[in-house]
């Protein structure tokens, strides 16, 4: 949406009297969701449009005029069908196209839809931007992950030979979101976990034996977890489940 449009959503709400919260309530929506589409950060959807039209008394071509050129509403609209952020909040995706966000900090990874926060099951769990979030979370991660590892091995003693495992943690996390996105315990790594627990502490503590018994908190979890885990019969069921 452009400035213009953006503006004159501005200009009726309050003309109208309304706050952001009193109009999202009438709406449906989120406060976040009116204040992004007066900020021209979001387009409403067609419903919306209407519903604004209507409660504003005015015709959706009055709603909606602009001096915009096409060439320039076609190129915005290109720019943000997709918007990426990183920050020290986390990490922000915006699919305009879709309406659904993503956004992963340190509470946890959170979903929203058309300005309303839903559970995770209600996005497809491979949607394109939740792929782009885990790879840049994965790369963000590794490139830390591999200066602590340098770090280590120059100040910390025996750090080249025991402190290589802290390379695993990236992809520990990121098969904690693949269980995620996937809603499968099954892909969640318990074999880099345990192998990235022996290996520092049997450098440090020299306690290769008994310690080797953290191996088998492998299977006793893949154990636990195999009733909730999807083999791929059962992916394969809801990758036609999908297409019908």
């Amino acid at each position: 949406m452009n400035i213009e449009i953006a503006n004159r959503l501005v200009e009726l709400r309050k003309k109208m009297g309304f706050s952001q919260e009193e109009l999202a309530d009438k709406l449906g929506l989120s406060r976040q969701a009116v204040s992004k589409w007066e900020r021209a950060e979001a387009s409403p959807d067609t419903d919306n449009l209407i519903c604004l039209a209507k409660l504003y008394g005015v015709s959706l071509d009055t709603l909606l005029d602009t001096e915009q050129s096409i060439e320039d509403i076609a190129r915005e609209v290109k720019e943000k069908k997709e918007d990426i952020g990183v920050s020290k909040n986390g990490i922000h995706l915006v699919d305009n196209e879709k309406g659904e966000e993503v956004v992963i900090d340190n509470t946890g990874v959170h979903a929203y839809k058309d300005g309303k926060e839903v559970d995770r099951k209600e996005l497809d769990h491979e949607s394109r931007g939740w792929k782009i979030a885990k790879s840049i979370t994965f790369s963000v991660l590794m490139f830390s992950a591999l200066i602590t590892y340098i770090l280590l091995g120059v100040y910390v003693p025996k750090g080249w030979a025991a402190c290589w495992v802290i390379i695993l943690i990236p992809m520990i996390i990121d098969s904690i979101l693949s269980s995620i996105s996937h809603r499968d315990p099954g892909k969640f790594a318990m074999p880099l976990v345990a192998v990235a627990v022996y290996i520092p502490l049997s450098f440090y503590f020299h306690i290769w034996h008994p310690l080797w018994v953290v191996f088998l908190t492998i299977p006793l979890y893949y154990g636990a977890v195999s009733p909730f885990t999807k083999h791929d019969d059962d992916e394969d069921k809801d990758e036609k489940g999908k297409d019908k």
